[in-house]
């Protein structure tokens, strides 16, 4: 049965749910009303009975000598209550008196002076047996009986009017439930049909998001936010392998040429096969640095690629920079105008590589005998990397673009100096693992300046963690 329900629709496991809830709770609140009813009725009965006591024994009392206790005068004086009736008799067994109506056969007998209700298949009455001593007849047995038989119907008819309710309510508990449950569940009707309608082909579903700000609303809005980062995923994914096949292409495509070449005219022509070989080792570095930049794009996207952090002297890494830039180039100057003294818990040799990547643009994008400067600075809890140069600089317009992978300001120019634009890409990633940020300001013709500011208490808390 378990597995049964576990099984059904969660409209249809609402529905029960909440039935079964709701009967219980009629249950329980019919039984209180039943038993409240029945309990006034029976205490009404008991006060009217101990009433009617009270006043037949001080008649009784006031008779002289008891003489009259066989007198019908006795009860019709007393004008007794509706539905009680009294029974009069001796320590023999005689009748003294007895009111019209008494038809009751129950012994008088202990329990004296206590009330008890009976019931039967016809009758359902209270009585109570009173003992007391006459001077004219010794010992007297009186009865008073309380027919209930009104109140006991009246609390059938109650209870079948309250059953016969609790089922129209159970009824319209179960129709109400499943309507409300369905329209309540209709967001992940929804959520699911949208969910089999998506796949790689077709990102462009979207739930409808309507009605009230709730959590199905929220579930919605949390799935179709899911879907746009998937979507923005994937049109990255298939740019990406556009991009690096168009630019795997160009070097295969030139080796593909030269190799050619030399089967056609290197065998005989050393002009030629000097030639081919030179442009072929050029092609094969280019690809290789192209690959490896690739690699460590896909790396850092499916989050394979991890930082190696440590503490160290930033400043003695920009001294060693500053100092391996010298040897790159002879024809620019390497300046150094500033360099804090600071500690840093970071990756070392990702740090390095992004500095590497913003002076190898300055040296291929600058003219000859210009300045490039390398500098740190302390700023507070922050720590600013700076790398200017005194190159053609970038158009504004291309600012925010330069970090897009296989992004190059000039795609003729980079071709010529090596350039794939996945340099600054990986700078960025790197600058964003590091929970830096980074500002490139430009000026055509006269300079470029790369700043990176990184936080110094962020490397601490991470060192503490």
């Amino acid at each position: 049965m378990l597995l049964k329900i576990r099984g059904l629709k969660i409209s249809i496991k609402l529905t029960i749910f909440y039935t079964f809830m709701f009967s219980l709770v009629l249950l329980i609140l019919n039984a209180s009303i039943l038993f409240g009813i029945k309990y006034y009725l029976y205490n009404e009965a008991f006060n009217q009975i101990n009433d009617f006591k009270v006043t037949l024994l001080n008649e009784i009392s006031s008779q002289k000598e008891n003489e009259d206790l066989g007198s019908k005068v006795l009860l019709s004086d007393l004008s007794p209550k509706e539905d009680i009736f009294v029974k009069i008799v001796d320590s023999k067994g005689k009748v003294l008196n007895i009111s019209n109506g008494f038809n009751y056969n129950v012994k008088i007998e202990a329990p004296y002076d206590r009330i008890i209700h009976l019931e039967d298949s016809e009758n359902h009455f209270s009585f109570e047996n009173i003992k007391i001593n006459s001077s004219k007849y010794g010992d007297i047995y009186i009865q008073i009986v309380k027919e209930m038989n009104s109140e006991y119907d009246f609390l059938v008819i109650l209870f079948v009017f309250m059953a016969a309710a609790d089922a129209v309510g159970v009824i319209c508990s179960i129709i109400i439930g499943y309507i409300i449950s369905k329209r309540m569940l209709k967001p992940i009707d929804n959520i699911t049909k949208t969910a089999e309608r998506i796949s790689i082909n077709n990102l462009k579903e979207r739930i409808d998001v309507s009605g009230a700000d709730d959590e199905l609303n929220r579930l919605s809005n949390t799935f179709n936010n899911m879907i746009n980062r998937l979507q923005e995923a994937f049109n990255s994914q298939v740019q990406f392998v556009s991009d690096a096949s168009h630019e795997l292409k160009t070097p295969i495509a030139v080796i593909n040429g030269y190799a050619n070449l030399l089967d056609r005219w290197g065998k005989d022509d050393r002009k030629a096969l000097e030639k081919s070989i030179y442009a072929i080792k050029l092609e094969t570095s280019n690809m290789a640095a192209l690959v490896e930049k690739l690699l460590f794009i896909a790396k850092g996207d499916s989050g394979t690629k991890s930082l190696e952090k440590k503490e160290f002297h930033l400043n003695k890494l920009i001294d060693e920079v500053v100092e391996d830039s010298k040897l790159l180039t002879s024809k620019h100057k390497i300046s150094n105008n500033r360099n804090d003294v600071v500690k840093v818990y970071a990756d070392y040799k990702m740090l390095k590589q992004m500095l590497r990547i913003f002076i190898d643009n300055s040296i291929k994008f600058s003219p000859e005998n210009t300045t490039i400067d390398i500098s740190s600075q302390v700023q507070g809890d922050d720590i600013k990397l700076t790398v200017s140069d005194e190159g053609r600089g970038i158009p504004q317009d291309e600012i925010d673009k330069i970090f897009d992978r296989f992004y190059t300001v000039d795609k003729s120019r980079s071709k010529e100096k090596g350039g794939t634009g996945l340099g600054l890409s990986i700078a960025k990633w790197i600058v964003n693992m590091h929970g830096g940020v980074i500002k490139v300001t430009s000026e055509e013709n006269r300079f470029t300046k790369i700043e990176v500011l990184l936080n110094l208490q962020k490397g601490k808390e991470c060192k503490n963690g």
